[in-house]
């Protein structure tokens, strides 16, 4: 039963602020160069505005509340990512800007999931499974898992191993365990090692088989929006190209 507990507690940390790095360096002059565009009221433009309010970086200083008008000027524009970070506001990330609203932060993060935001999808299965809405939390964790996103993996595993809204399967838990390290850069730790091996414990060694050929044949897609996501380089040259094209 406390092993139980751990469990589930460590899934619910993981939910909202798990990390999902850009993986390019923000120039100095980046929001003197993305303002003009988005003051045109490109949404694109609009959201990375904001994400170098939110961040403090390329030649702004950390302004959370400001972030938040841009977030929300691109939203209103249809920008995914934007409504993301609307969602996270209202979940609690951070209360002096706006009062967290469980409600107003689904609807956003929904945006986001649907339009497939691996980071989204993982948040909006966690937000269903606080409320004791299963199905539609392992839905939605099936989807960011599919796209590789380790600790929806790790949720997956979770829900088999205690039976919250599915079958109890020793065998599935353990395949969405193992799936939740899937890069030789991000090892096991003892823990993890550790809480993989009491799960074997429970299989027979043709379980134990079929479970590691099911993870090594496990093949995942990232869709555009979460590579864009994580890598922004791409869409901030296009932006500033197309002022390049447009000076007026």
């Amino acid at each position: 039963m406390r092993l139980q507990r751990e469990i589930l507690k460590l899934v619910l940390t993981m939910l909202c602020f798990a990390p999902m790095s850009p993986v390019w360096a923000w120039d100095k002059d980046s929001l003197s160069q993305l303002r003009p565009i988005a003051d045109q009221g490109n949404a694109e433009a609009q959201y990375f505005v904001g994400m170098i309010h939110s961040l403090g970086i390329g030649g702004a200083s950390r302004d959370t509340k400001l972030a938040f008008e841009w977030f929300q000027k691109s939203a209103e524009g249809d920008d995914p990512l934007a409504a993301y970070k609307i969602g996270c506001f209202y979940a609690g990330q951070y209360p002096d800007v706006v009062p967290p609203d469980p409600e107003m932060a689904l609807r956003y993060k929904l945006v986001a999931a649907k339009a497939g935001y691996a980071l989204a999808q993982s948040d909006v299965g966690g937000t269903y499974y606080q409320r004791g809405e299963f199905a539609e939390a392992e839905s939605w964790w099936r989807l960011a898992a599919a796209q590789g996103y380790p600790p929806a993996a790790n949720n997956l595993s979770t829900m088999y191993y205690l039976g919250r809204g599915v079958e109890p399967n020793i065998q599935k838990a353990y395949v969405w365990f193992k799936l939740a390290y899937p890069s030789p850069g991000r090892p096991m730790d003892a823990k993890a090692t550790a809480h993989l091996q009491k799960l074997a414990k429970d299989l027979i060694p043709t379980e134990i088989a079929a479970a590691d050929k099911m993870a090594r044949r496990w093949k995942t897609s990232t869709s555009a929006l979460t590579m864009a996501a994580t890598n922004p380089k791409p869409r901030v040259e296009a932006l500033l190209a197309l002022l390049v094209a447009s000076p007026n």
